[in-house]
């Protein structure tokens, strides 16, 4: 498959960054990122003017990334600017140099620009129809409310954790009197739009580095199975109990905190208060974390192919940007969902099965799925499976449903899903478990009616008589290493569901 490449550079008041996507038809990839951790902010002086020293590290840090960008062959770069650079009194001259010496066209976001942005990545890859988005950069926080996936308002508020951090912090420690005021002004600043009186479903979707950050500690101090960020649920007890820890802490003993980036340590305090003054006062349940926020809905935005109108499009969306991205073999994997649905809906006429909405959807992301391992190695690609999908970006769905789906998708049998499932001890009801055992199985038996990937099976039907099921294969072609397989592996299905498979094949005329 041709593969272009595209990067994005986004020039931000904590971190300028490189950003190397390559795009796979529909699916964009991030294969490279290079940060700066520049803190253009505090080269503002008082008359909001970036000193000389700040202008020559931005110029320095756009040099390099010309280098990496010439190394990797990427000529079409988007360079943006977001609040430092905007806040700058001589933006225009910073604007000029860039250019004159590095060649990039800066774009200067407005602030509702950079929150459009920041919402239109949350729209396009978590599970969220209406709530609010937060985006806390170095010197602004983007904050938008959305419904019914629509941008209602939005706003920029002229604070961030450098900001902050200069504001309120005056030593290498912060004060129980400083985080009051600091609570008091964030408050005060929420208080004068009414919008934010609630947040919609009660959720927060939390964007950028330190929203990442706090989502890592917390998922260390829990053990957290290896999901990811994005997705992540930081509750307001979590959130509330990560400031009461963290507080008092001085800065060289951030670097005792398993999880904490070294170069955020000093801003997480400021970033905390922010989060949880606006979980208090909208009373959400906590943060929806994201791991993609500005620069993605940037390169989002050249996808113009798919919906994105429901979260269940989000879904199948990011399902067919895993495929795309493992090189899935297309046609194998519209078989093995065409037999899912088939073999469903038989076993759901004869009343062997019952099957709610979601189960049915999340179980055809399971088929689409099933055994995407086997690219890496035919013989263990239940464990490849597993492990390829518990470690990939799973867009559009929550982590108990990515869980779901990786372990049914690379169910082999009983003994080994009760292994997988060691490490989501206490996520799944007993009867969770005994359905992802059946559609598991059911999904293993589908996979071997397609052994020699011809898709040669074009229909089934399903008869129950007595304690016995019937299973009528409709072919065309050759059916031997279906009929073999079919056989072998019908075994699962027939002790999870408690009764005795019969196959006939028949072939179409």
């Amino acid at each position: 498959m041709n593969q272009s490449k595209t990067a994005i550079i986004d020039i931000g008041s904590n971190t300028v960054r490189l950003v190397l996507y390559k795009e796979h038809g529909s699916a964009i990839e991030e294969f490279r990122n290079v940060k700066a951790p520049l803190r253009l902010r505090r080269f503002l002086d008082e008359s909001s003017e970036m000193s000389e020293e700040g202008v020559s590290l931005l110029l320095e840090a756009l040099k390099n990334f010309r280098e990496v960008l010439d190394f990797y062959e990427v000529t079409e770069v988007e360079c943006t600017a977001t609040a430092a650079v905007r806040q700058a009194a001589n933006r225009e001259a910073i604007i000029e140099r860039v250019k004159k010496e590095t060649g990039f066209q800066v774009r200067l976001l407005s602030g509702e620009e950079e929150a459009y942005y920041g919402l239109s990545a949350v729209l396009k890859t978590m599970p969220a129809d209406s709530g609010l988005t937060i985006d806390i950069g170095g010197g602004s926080t983007e904050i938008t409310l959305f419904e019914n996936r629509v941008l209602k308002h939005s706003f920029s508020f002229p604070f961030g954790v450098v900001s902050l951090k200069e504001q309120f912090i005056a030593e290498d420690r912060m004060k129980p009197k400083e985080q009051k005021k600091m609570a008091e002004y964030i408050q005060a600043e929420l208080q004068k739009f009414d919008w934010l009186d609630q947040a919609p479903d009660g959720i927060i979707a939390a964007i950028g580095g330190s929203a990442r950050n706090l989502a890592n500690v917390q998922q260390l101090k829990e053990n957290y199975p290896p999901l990811g960020v994005h997705g992540y649920e930081l509750t307001v007890d979590a959130l509330d109990q990560l400031r009461s820890e963290l507080s008092p802490l001085s800065y060289s003993e951030f670097e005792k905190v398993d999880g904490l980036s070294n170069e955020r340590a000093d801003l997480i305090l400021p970033a905390i208060e922010v989060f949880y003054q606006l979980a208090v006062h909208t009373k959400a349940k906590g943060l929806l974390v994201s791991s993609r926020g500005l620069r993605d809905g940037i390169v989002l935005e050249r996808t113009k192919s798919g919906s994105w109108d429901t979260a269940e499009d989000v879904k199948r969306n990011g399902v067919q940007r895993l495929l795309t991205v493992y090189g899935h073999d297309r046609e194998h994997h519209y078989q093995m969902m065409n037999l899912t649905k088939n073999m469903l809906a038989g076993f759901e006429e004869e009343g062997i099965l019952s099957i709610t909405d979601k189960e049915r959807f999340l179980i055809e992301q399971a088929a689409a799925l099933f055994y995407l391992g086997e690219y890496i190695s035919s013989s263990s690609k239940s464990r490849h499976t597993f492990y390829l999908l518990i470690n990939s970006l799973f867009d559009g769905f929550t982590h108990w449903e990515k869980a779901y789906i990786s372990l049914t998708a690379s169910f082999t049998n009983n003994s080994t899903l009760k292994q997988y499932l060691e490490e989501f001890d206490g996520w799944f009801k007993k009867e969770d478990v005994q359905k992802m055992r059946e559609y598991g199985a059911l999904l293993k038996l589908c996979f071997s009616l397609n052994s020699s990937k011809r898709s040669i099976v074009k229909d089934l039907k399903i008869n129950q008589k007595n304690d016995r099921t019937l299973i009528t294969v409709f072919c065309e072609g050759s059916e031997l290493a279906e009929r073999y397989q079919s056989d072998k592996q019908k075994r699962h299905l027939e002790k999870a569901l408690q009764t005795t498979i019969g196959f006939t094949f028949k072939q179409i005329e």
